[in-house]
């Protein structure tokens, strides 16, 4: 194959790490004898987030491959769609970091990750080869978020996990039940599976809403056991 071939990049990449091309400084790293097939396996990762830069890291092998690759996910600013990425991470956990965001709370370690969050030090040390913690000494610009208790039909239909007969069943539920105080509410009215909450968790909040405030507000006990799912953001 001569030099300056017409492939274009991915293509080239996708040659290389099936050996029909000779490879470049990632294949040099490796050594062992498991090196071309880790060198191999990182090949097809790169290639597979240049497609995607949103692709999954299902495990903590696939977390290092990352790292090695340079992803890095600031703690203090990624969006929600970088969050849902880890292995292990919860929706509830994204909650909390976007609203530690909004606040402009900076986190300045894993430790404090721990300590704000409660999650596990084994999970962190999964995530940490990505993780970075920039101080920009301001919020991150997030995008505006849908309150779903004055959003109409329309509205509500444009956010991912709801389909039609979601969005019936959340009006319905809103004008017998009254306003959803929080997230957890929410997922607890609706039977929302966790997958859904985590496409959710960033594009909308509990707010004050136009609900009538005749109408009985059953939901809205605060769950002490859940502090930072509060109405407002």
């Amino acid at each position: 194959m001569a030099k300056g071939h017409w492939l274009d990049p991915l293509a080239r990449r996708l040659l290389q790490a099936t050996g029909h091309l000779p490879r470049h400084q990632v294949a040099a790293t490796a050594s062992g004898q498991d090196g071309h097939g880790e060198a191999v396996e990182l090949e097809l990762l790169s290639l597979k987030l240049h497609q995607n830069p949103w692709l999954p890291l299902p495990d903590g092998t696939s977390v290092q491959r990352a790292a090695r690759l340079g992803v890095q996910l600031d703690v203090n600013c990624a969006p929600a769609s970088q969050w849902r990425r880890l292995p292990g991470m919860r929706w509830q956990w994204i909650h909390q970091l976007l609203e530690l965001q909004r606040q402009g709370t900076h986190i300045g370690d894993v430790s404090e990750m721990e300590q704000r969050l409660g999650i596990s030090p084994t999970l962190l040390k999964l995530w940490q080869p990505v993780l970075v913690f920039h101080s920009r000494g301001y919020p991150p610009c997030l995008p505006p978020l849908v309150d779903v208790n004055g959003a109409n039909g329309r509205q509500l239909s444009g956010l991912p996990g709801l389909d039609v007969d979601r969005v019936a069943l959340l009006l319905r539920e809103r004008q017998r039940g009254g306003r959803f105080c929080s997230l957890v509410d929410l997922q607890n009215r609706l039977q929302l599976p966790d997958p859904v909450m985590a496409a959710l968790v960033g594009r909308l909040h509990c707010g004050r809403g136009p609900v009538s405030p005749h109408l009985p507000g059953r939901g809205c006990k605060r769950d002490s056991s859940a502090p930072l799912f509060s109405a407002e953001t």
